[in-house]
């Protein structure tokens, strides 16, 4: 539940002028215009599972990107159950939109595709159907190589952008040049993994393999893991363990429940098994570069301690 500084599920990606936004807990619209993300942008929204602490705020988001006139299509991924609560939502509340908005029932699988943006869903283990989301950023080609073009006798300009760009040209001369030809190795792709709701499964181990970040719930610390299997959760230990397990860059812990205050409990389990941990903050920011590199630009929202609640 929603606690002082700390809100729901609802995490978003931009890249190249898209936000992707995996859950949309209770309050979301408020926190979207707090974290300055727009209301007219390219949109693409994937729900976990039909838990109301992930998927309450969706309604109150649509609602207002209508009042404050979007007109770009947005559409909304999740479990077959969101088609009905969307509709029953713009039956009993009045729900329109002033944007056309699309909700599609996925199974597990590559979902969304825009260019070298992918994001890949795939079944976890909570209570009832659930998802975990797999967002890669794969680069068409290596590094433009200016030498190798210039023995190919390849005109500098647009040439070599679309070569760079991962596209095939043809010379005057008719000879037709592959970007395999004047580029270096490709890069791994950037990936960023989200658990949603889950019990550690084989499926969330396999997804976050050499993940640049894992973002994970992590409800429990190891002293209530009889609660964690029982409910369909995980311990910040489990987590820890598959990040290092799985060669993850960077674990980013939360979800975590109330007892905990602030998280202080979780992050230090997480970081007892896998170094590279830190507790997701309301407001946090995480900067990651082509290469990977991950930098935490803002720390967000510290929730009051024990002593202070």
């Amino acid at each position: 539940m929603p606690t002082e500084n700390r809100n729901l599920p609802a995490i978003a990606i931009k890249y190249q002028g898209w936000i992707l936004m995996f859950d949309a807990g209770e309050d979301v619209q408020r926190q979207i215009e707090r974290a300055g993300l727009g209301t007219n942008k390219k949109m693409a929204i994937f729900v976990s599972h039909m838990h109301a602490d992930h998927l309450l705020g969706l309604p109150g988001l649509l609602l207002r990107f209508s009042l404050l006139g979007r007109i770009k299509p947005l559409s909304i991924f999740g479990p077959k159950e969101l088609i009905e609560y969307i509709k029953m939502n713009q039956s009993t509340i009045n729900l329109g939109t002033t944007f056309e908005a699309v909700v599609h029932a996925i199974e597990p699988g590559v979902v969304f595709q825009e260019e070298d943006l992918a994001v890949r869903a795939f079944g976890v283990d909570h209570r009832g159907y659930a998802l975990g989301y797999e967002l890669t950023i794969q680069k068409p080609t290596g590094e433009f190589l200016p030498e190798r073009a210039e023995e190919l006798k390849i005109p500098k300009g647009p040439l070599w952008s679309e070569l760079a760009e991962g596209e095939d040209v043809q010379l005057e001369d008719g000879t037709t040049i592959h970007p395999t030809q004047v580029t270096g190795p490709r890069p791994d792709p950037v990936k960023i993994v989200y658990s949603g709701d889950t019990r550690p499964c084989q499926a969330l181990r396999e997804a976050s393999q050499n993940a640049t970040v894992l973002i994970s719930e992590a409800m429990y610390t190891i002293e209530h893991e009889d609660l964690a299997a029982e409910r369909g959760h995980s311990t910040a230990k489990a987590m820890a363990q598959i990040a290092s397990e799985s060669n993850v860059g960077l674990l980013v812990l939360t979800h975590y429940s109330p007892r905990y205050f602030d998280g202080l409990d979780i992050l230090r389990e997480g970081k007892d098994i896998f170094a590279n941990t830190v507790l997701a903050r309301d407001l946090m920011r995480i900067m990651v570069d082509k290469d990977g590199k991950y930098t935490i630009t803002k720390p967000g929202l510290k929730p009051p301690t024990k002593f202070q609640a």
